[in-house]
């Protein structure tokens, strides 16, 4: 748990990530175009398919940091395009923001939270309701959809584990990304997580089944929260939801001290 606690070796971590997945890239952007018809076997799609549905949801989360508009659509195309060498890019450039005392105390607490929210909190109110039922359909659906996908891929092409599937240069480098992700998202699961045997199940879980359990891991974290909740708090551990709950009834008491006025 030392490096969680860690800002600087996370940077190290996600600079290190960002700088050796951009070669292997290139190098396939260059030995093999994307955009040819051997590129497109049905194992091959069935990757990428997982991919980009790892990349939706680090995508969302870039949505929700980012205030502007503008930035939030470059750096989505960034990582639809790159993958990985954008996705640790942001999250390092995230680390550097952080204030020495912010990177010493809780460095992804503080990474994972946008830093100013909306100050209206009756129209905040009203999207609460809606919000965790709406991110637990979306993991829903994209977890339904992955299941589909590798059910057809199955019954039309027969089983992944041949030599000819791994040997494919798109099927290689999307494991490549798929690995690196990996590490991505089992950080935010050690973070949340208080017991090294969760986390190393959900690790195995996650780099057998990919999107599936992190799909299921999801609904089970937005599970626990209640319909009054917004979305946001299913990032954080539960001690640093229980700080917030403050927060947030004094919010709602500013409210109806509005409405008595």
């Amino acid at each position: 748990m030392g490096l969680l606690r860690s800002g600087g070796g996370l940077r190290t971590l996600f600079l290190v990530q960002a700088c050796t997945f951009g070669p292997v890239i290139f190098n396939c952007y260059y030995a093999h175009p994307p955009f040819t018809k051997e590129t497109y076997t049905t194992w091959s799609c069935a990757s990428f398919i997982e991919i980009y549905i790892h990349m939706s949801y680090l995508a969302v989360w870039i949505a929700y940091k980012e205030p502007n508009f503008v930035h939030s659509a470059i750096w989505t195309f960034l990582i639809f395009l790159t993958g990985c060498t954008a996705i640790c890019s942001y999250i390092f450039i995230q680390f550097l923001k952080l204030s020495p005392d912010e990177s010493a105390q809780d460095p992804i607490y503080h990474v994972l939270l946008r830093h100013e929210h909306k100050s209206n909190e009756e129209e905040k109110g009203k999207k609460k309701s809606a919000s965790v039922g709406v991110a637990t359909t979306g993991f829903i659906v994209l977890t339904c959809l992955m299941v589909a996908t590798l059910l057809y891929s199955a019954l039309a092409a027969g089983s992944p584990f041949r030599k000819e599937v791994f040997l494919a240069p798109w099927v290689i480098t999307t494991l490549i990304d798929h690995c690196y992700l990996s590490v991505v998202l089992l950080v935010w699961i050690a973070y949340k997580e208080t017991s090294w045997l969760s986390v190393s199940l959900w690790m195995v879980l996650f780099i057998c089944l990919g999107s599936l359990a992190f799909g299921a891991y999801m609904i089970k974290q937005l599970c626990q929260l209640t319909s009054q909740d917004p979305a946001y708090l299913v990032l954080l551990k539960h001690n640093n939801r229980a700080a917030r709950e403050p927060l947030l009834s004094s919010g709602q008491a500013t409210k109806g001290q509005r409405q008595g006025n």
